[in-house]
């Protein structure tokens, strides 16, 4: 118990004293790791959310609120659950699911040729 506490108070006080930023929360900085997600999130906003829903995703109303719900069966379980998303959730979700996606692609476009990969025997 006490090693790992100890671990993460001194990466902690290391960052400090070096002066390395925790995390760069901003959204300038977003933009500048992911342009792709950046340029896809805004040409997105202008399709309604309804259109462009993930697969598995439904829209339901709940009085005056619109939510979008996804019926799964968590893992380890055999019951249902019923995820639902109100909008402002739903496009983070699906900005999270984005962000993977070029993730994805991208560590596949550098692992497609395997002298890059580590693989010289191949080449």
């Amino acid at each position: 118990m006490l090693r790992p506490l100890g671990a993460l108070i001194i990466s902690l006080a290391a960052s400090a004293a070096l002066g390395l930023p925790l995390a760069d929360d901003t959204p300038a900085a977003d933009a500048k790791k992911l342009p792709a997600v950046a340029e896809a999130a805004a040409d997105q906003d202008q399709i309604p959310l309804a259109i462009r829903l993930p697969p598995g995703f439904k829209v339901k109303k709940r009085g005056k609120f619109t939510l979008y719900c996804k019926t799964d069966t968590p893992l380890g379980t055999r019951f249902k659950s019923e995820t639902c998303y109100d909008e402002p959730n739903m496009r983070a979700y699906m900005l999270a699911l984005l962000e993977n996606k070029v993730d994805v692609d991208r560590v596949r476009n550098i692992c497609s040729n395997p002298c890059v990969c580590g693989q010289p025997e191949t080449c």
